[in-house]
């Protein structure tokens, strides 16, 4: 055997033992640079593609297509559209936002590639209210102008329920023709929202003149946006209503304009269910004060 064929199959052999694949010239691997419409459409292409390639085992291409799920040049990106009190530390956030994402995507186009019933659905899903711009919610980080978020719902079209994840909803902005995830149903950098608005939580009021919002299981401190904290311990009755409130700690000329704000709470009636008929709703509670942005 002339040595240069000798060599072309040792080479095989070497290729295969090491868990390559040897994938065909003619083979539609997409690329991470192809470009998408902004759409449900689009997105859903771009999701078929990146299970194309897991499908390939082409760990290389697979790799590129789980990186372009990112915002390209991050750390420029935040720089610009975010005040610089936030941007280094959303950079910083969204390199373990992303890599999450990323180590996500990876474990179900391990898992679920390999079936070939398996894709994912896209649908536009509800924007969450915008930020408020008083209580808790003026603290977070915020773009400087409005940008173009857009959330969507995947889930798997298989027949078969254990060909797929269970259905999600993710947040993207789109880059350069592609969408770039940032978050779940809020944007990672308004994640907190979820406590805020939560059942646990209250809107923000004006009380005597202050704005008040409260939250539970909160351990804030008096600074950084925050005029003042009471923390309290709170028991809710049947009906929703606050009908116990024990004042922990905080500013002691503040409590009872707390408690005042507390009194007139709404946390919804329990389920009136034989499960729950001995069920006590009892919770630590923060109740923090803010200057109105007018004065």
């Amino acid at each position: 055997m002339p040595l240069k064929r000798r060599f072309g199959f040792f080479s095989l052999i070497v290729i295969c033992a090491l868990g390559f694949t040897i994938v065909p010239a003619n083979a539609q691997i997409p690329v991470a640079g192809k470009t998408y419409p902004d759409a449900a459409a689009g997105l859903q292409s771009q999701f078929a593609d990146l299970i194309r390639v897991a499908r390939s085992n082409d760990r290389i291409a697979l790799q590129a297509e789980l990186d372009s799920l990112g915002i390209p040049n991050a750390d420029t990106w935040f720089t610009t559209n975010f005040d610089t009190r936030f941007a280094a530390k959303l950079v910083q956030d969204y390199v373990k936002t992303i890599s999450g994402y990323q180590s996500h995507m990876s474990w179900v186009m391990g898992n679920f590639a390999k079936f070939d019933d398996f894709a994912l659905g896209v649908e536009p899903s509800e924007l969450p209210p915008p930020l408020r711009d008083s209580g808790f919610e003026s603290l977070l980080a915020r773009p400087k102008d409005a940008l173009k978020i857009e959330n969507y719902r995947f889930t798997s079209i298989s027949d078969n329920p254990q060909h797929g994840p269970p259905s999600s909803v993710n947040s993207f902005i789109y880059i350069d023709g592609r969408f770039r995830f940032v978050g779940g149903t809020y944007p990672f950098w308004t994640e907190g929202l979820s406590a805020f608005r939560g059942p646990m939580s209250l809107p923000p009021a004006v009380i005597d003149g202050m704005i008040v919002q409260g939250a539970a299981y909160r351990k804030d401190q008096k600074g950084s946006g925050i005029d003042a904290v009471v923390q309290l311990k709170i028991e809710v009755d049947r009906d929703g209503r606050v009908n116990h409130i024990n004042v922990r700690s905080g500013d002691k000329a503040l409590a009872e304009t707390a408690k005042k704000y507390l009194k007139t709470a709404d946390f919804g009636a329990m389920p009136n269910i034989p499960q729950l008929a001995n069920a006590k709703r009892e919770w630590d509670f923060e109740v923090a004060f803010f200057t109105p942005r007018s004065q």
